[in-house]
């Protein structure tokens, strides 16, 4: 293991060691379970809550760590980030012009294009505030008018290990901590999207929460094998040297300082082969390979079962992490199903947080219509499948009506209910 992993595992080591700690100048406990009270250089106090299970909040910082230096989180994340960024369409209400639908569109284009200060616009902020919502658990945005207010000049991503929340006036207000002071962020420019949430808690819950004392059984483990590798699994040179006789008349010291010399001569020739020298001594001196052919069978099963802690952790399955452990037909696609579950609860919550920012950008430029935003499926699995049975269904509901079992009503009522007439709608 190099210095830097071996410092990791010490880093970690100290982080896991301090767990449940505040940090002694700038937050005190509380006794109320409401919160704790964190104060800042100009010697303000608020009240805020602390995170779930009263968890540090340095904790954020070593989620971020574990992102950026952990193979197996990182792919975690960009996983989870990349099956949600599925896009969003736009849907209009059906008594909409043409004319009005062609200018909030436009305005919405141009919108796009502004936001995250320009940097890639929206797809490379989305992509941002995914990274933040599977790294902390949390993403937050701020809205930036322009300063007549005559439309929304930029949308930036927030740091949320940054953000607190204090209880005031019935509801959470949302705080920055800075080292010079607490800044109160205006709701209706600030939005959290919170993952997870922990019952009245308004903090989200990372997917990495359960996963650094995992992690330090990983990296030491890792250090282990480097170690075992390195003394047992090259090959190497054994020389063995039968000493001379003691010559007569030499004294102990004298002998000893010969032998030494020959010692040393013979390493300093020895080490100085290159791949096309031969070894030529004579026959007081054995030259034997000593073979590197030890196998760590343990290891592996050992490594298998902590990668399938941060399969269960990340809330993945093997093949999205870049293993294959011949899981079934039916299993992966029931966890895969599970999968996109969590992906729709979770960019319904973006959803309405682009329709809020989107029909604020119409209100501002004077266009007379609002806009719904829905996120796109991402689902290919048992498509063919879902469409057949989809198909079945209608084909019995239109013969249904024929026999007079249901009225004309009826069926386009249940027509209206239909994915596969919705998704053709689109």
């Amino acid at each position: 293991m190099d210095k830097k992993e071996g410092g990791l595992l010490n880093w970690m080591k100290g982080l896991l060691s301090r767990r449940g700690k505040r940090r002694e100048q700038k937050i005190k406990r509380l006794t109320k379970q409401i919160g704790v009270i964190e104060g800042d250089n100009s010697g303000s106090i608020n009240l805020f809550a602390p995170l779930p299970d009263d968890t540090p909040f340095i904790m954020l910082e070593v989620y971020r760590y574990l992102r950026d230096n952990m193979p197996d989180l990182s792919d975690a994340v960009w996983t989870w980030k990349k099956l949600c960024n599925t896009g969003f369409s736009l849907i209009f209400d059906k008594t909409t012009s043409e004319y009005v639908r062609e200018q909030a569109r436009r305005a919405i284009s141009n919108l796009d294009n502004r936001v995250n200060s320009g940097n890639g616009g929206m797809a490379e902020l989305l992509d941002i505030l995914y990274a933040s919502l599977f790294t902390y658990g949390s993403a937050g945005l701020e809205i930036v008018f322009e300063p007549d207010a005559s439309f929304i000049y930029d949308v930036v991503p927030v740091d949320v290990w940054t953000i607190r929340f204090a209880w005031e006036g019935g509801k959470w207000q949302a705080y920055q901590v800075h080292p010079g002071g607490n800044v109160r962020l205006p709701a209706e420019r600030f939005m959290y999207f919170a993952l997870d949430r922990d019952g009245t808690n308004p903090y989200g819950r990372s997917i990495l929460r359960s996963l650094p004392g995992v992690i330090r059984i990983q990296q030491r483990l890792m250090d282990d094998m480097a170690r075992a590798m390195h003394n047992a699994g090259w090959a190497r040179m054994h020389i063995q040297y039968k000493p001379a006789e003691r010559l007569s008349g030499e004294t102990e010291e004298e002998y000893q300082q010969r032998m030494e010399g020959y010692l040393e001569q013979l390493k300093k020739e020895l080490s100085g082969l290159t791949v096309d020298q031969n070894i030529i001594t004579f026959d007081n001196i054995d030259v034997n390979v000593v073979q590197g052919s030890q196998r760590f069978p343990a290891y592996y099963e050992t490594q298998r079962a902590i990668e399938e802690q941060i399969i269960t952790g990340t809330h993945l399955m093997p093949i999205l992490l870049g293993r294959n452990y011949g899981t079934t037909e039916t299993y992966g696609t029931v966890q895969y199903e599970i999968i996109n579950r969590q992906i729709d609860t979770i960019n319904s919550k973006i959803a309405k947080g682009l329709e809020q920012i989107y029909n604020l950008e119409l209100a501002l430029e004077g266009i007379n219509t609002s806009v719904r935003v829905e996120a796109r499926s991402n689902r290919s699995s048992e498509v063919l499948k879902q469409t057949y049975a989809e198909t079945n269904r209608l084909n019995l509901l239109l013969k249904m009506m024929e026999s007079g079992v249901i009225t004309r009503e009826e069926l386009r009522e249940e027509i209206s209910k239909s994915q596969l007439i919705k998704s053709a709608q689109k």
